[in-house]
């Protein structure tokens, strides 16, 4: 997953096990105030929660990008994916 215009990140250390989810209401409002984007704005906003069992961390952010990749594939060091990686989502 790569994020892309990131504006505000509440993040944890250790996410075990790690889901991707649409931040829930509550959680938008969290991170648009914690961030400062005016209400003029925020509905170009996307927040997503990144959920554990030890807590959410939320990442606020202009787009995104889900990618498939194959077993033993390495991103190169910029975050484009390898050439058999499969776009999911794109934001």
């Amino acid at each position: 997953m790569t994020f892309y215009g990131v504006i505000g990140m509440k993040l944890k250390t250790v996410y075990q096990p790690l889901t991707i989810a649409i931040a829930e209401p509550v959680q938008v409002e969290e991170m648009l105030k914690f961030s400062g984007v005016r209400e003029s704005h925020a509905s170009r906003v996307r927040c997503l929660a990144l959920k554990s069992d030890s807590g959410d961390g939320l990442v606020a952010c202009l787009s995104y990008s889900i990618w498939s990749h194959p077993r033993g594939s390495d991103n190169d060091a910029l975050g484009v994916p390898h050439r058999d990686s499969v776009l999911i989502l794109r934001t």
